[in-house]
């Protein structure tokens, strides 16, 4: 793992930004300011590895400010992008909690920052704050659901409605900010492929659908939304 800098944060400068964590929004205000407490502040530059895949799972990290690539790999060394994420999302949050090695490896895809809380830091803070962990396991619940769904979107619609789903989540997250020409979410067609579990191909062919009705066009390493509203109807 590679990182510019550590060191300590104080809970008052932190604890606010972590309270807009959708894992955390749940707790209370005092719940977060001990966990902001327990956190170091992890700078990570373009191309640092945050956490690699098959290591010991010892820390939970929540990005302030740049974003991260999810990469799982096969047997056969092939890698497959399954997320991005970017300020307010987690990066271990299963690992802490059960202890096993990390399912995925996290790169960051710009300078980024994040706040770590090592495993016996987060166990510890449960189990002294029975409440903050019933609210952890709403959220949790939550994303349980929200996969569930991902998986039913996946057997019963088509590829360009799963893309135009796609790209509308990635349009609302991951600090993508509109411009005069719209919203650019900055994923290559090979991100979104492996998201997508289909070939580059595949997703070139309907991305030149979206554009030709004026929905969204491309550019290198991005897609320019310009219609978020019909892409979301289209959805």
């Amino acid at each position: 793992m590679t990182a510019a800098t550590t060191q300590a944060t104080s809970a008052s400068g932190t604890a606010e930004q972590l309270h807009r964590v959708p894992l955390l929004a749940r707790l209370t205000s005092e719940d977060v300011r001990t966990l902001a407490a327990r956190g170091r502040l992890r700078r990570f530059k373009d191309g640092d590895t945050i956490v690699r895949e098959g290591e010991a799972g010892e820390s939970l990290f929540v990005i302030l400010e740049g974003n991260a690539r999810i990469v799982v790999s096969s047997a056969t060394g092939e890698e497959a992008t399954v997320a991005h994420l970017g300020p307010g999302e987690c990066i271990g949050e299963f690992a802490v909690l059960d202890g096993l090695p990390r399912s995925a490896t996290a790169v960051a895809t710009a300078p980024t920052s994040a706040i770590c809380v090592t495993r016996d830091d987060f166990r510890e803070w449960l189990t002294e704050r029975p409440e903050a962990a019933f609210a952890l396991l709403e959220e949790m619940s939550l994303r349980l659901r929200r996969a569930n769904q991902g998986l039913a979107d996946h057997l019963f619609l088509g590829l360009s409605q799963r893309l135009a789903r796609r790209l509308v989540a990635l349009a609302g997250t991951h600090g993508n900010q509109a411009s005069g020409d719209g919203i650019r979410v900055r994923i290559t067609q090979a991100e979104l492929a492996s998201m997508l579990g289909v070939t580059r191909e595949s997703v070139n062919k309907e991305l030149q659908a979206f554009a030709n009705r004026g929905w969204i066009s491309t550019a290198r390493g991005a897609v320019i939304i310009h219609d978020l509203e019909a892409l979301n109807l289209y959805r």
